[in-house]
């Protein structure tokens, strides 16, 4: 299990390692980031199970996409395998 100060990217990353019995995460950095994205924009029933029985989302699909956006854009070293 990775350190909890690692970033959301390497977590995905060795998540991904893990899923295909690789060792070594850090080849799997785009392949993380590209998950991540994917999940920019939130579901209904995503937003429906965080604010249940609420007429509206308010700002939670903005702070969702912001929170996206902020993990895709974070480094992780080696710098050689970031893209």
């Amino acid at each position: 299990m990775p350190a909890p100060s690692s970033s959301m990217i390497e977590r995905v990353a060795r998540a991904i390692a893990g899923s295909v019995g690789a060792d070594d995460w850090r080849p799997y950095v785009d392949a993380a980031r590209a998950a991540v994205r994917a999940m920019r924009e939130p579901t209904v029933e995503m937003l429906d199970a965080a604010l249940p029985d609420m007429p509206d989302w308010g700002y939670l699909p903005e702070d969702w996409r912001t929170m996206i956006d902020h993990i895709a854009g974070e480094r992780v070293f080696p710098t050689i395998y970031n893209s």
